[in-house]
């Protein structure tokens, strides 16, 4: 497979776009699998949590006070009112961690493919490649190893 050069990437693809963002769309999507399982099932139990004692409460103090029952079913739908807004948030919440999970896992996915791509190219005889991360990457410091294992063994500009 011949390597691409700047010439052969189309104009306009630096914008960020899903297909970009997912290098390893079956590591991303099951580590955003997790994180939301996680954050909706926190959100959920400290959802429920909430509304029970809040709903104990409110009910207590409404069947305890003279009030009409126009009165107290506004009061309930108020209350309800609050279930839906807790429901709103949790999904809010949900849409930002899922967002966030795809970000950090193109900060490590793309480090790991371009690994894979250069321990190939190297199996394949080109002991001059080494690995340059991107800023934000995550495992700089194993790229740099890399990096220093390479220069050891076959020098700092290979065979």
């Amino acid at each position: 497979m011949p390597k691409k050069t700047k010439a052969d990437i189309p104009k306009g693809s630096k914008h960020r776009k899903l297909k970009n963002y997912l290098i390893n769309p079956r590591y991303q999507l099951k580590y955003v699998f997790w994180l939301g399982f996680g954050g909706l099932t926190l959100s959920v139990l400290n959802g429920l949590v909430a509304f029970y004692y809040i709903r104990e409460n409110y009910t207590v103090l409404i069947d305890l006070a003279d009030m009409t029952q126009e009165v107290k079913d506004l009061l309930y739908g108020e209350l309800r009112m609050i279930a839906y807004k807790l429901l709103a948030f949790t999904f809010g919440f949900l849409i930002v961690v899922t967002i966030w999970g795809i970000m950090v896992s193109h900060r490590t996915a793309g480090l790991l493919y371009k690994m894979k791509v250069v321990f190939n190219d190297i199996k394949d005889g080109d002991t001059k490649l080494r690995l340059h991360p991107r800023k934000n990457d995550e495992f700089k410091d194993v790229a740099v190893s890399f990096n220093e294992m390479m220069d050891q063994i076959v020098g700092p500009k290979g065979k």
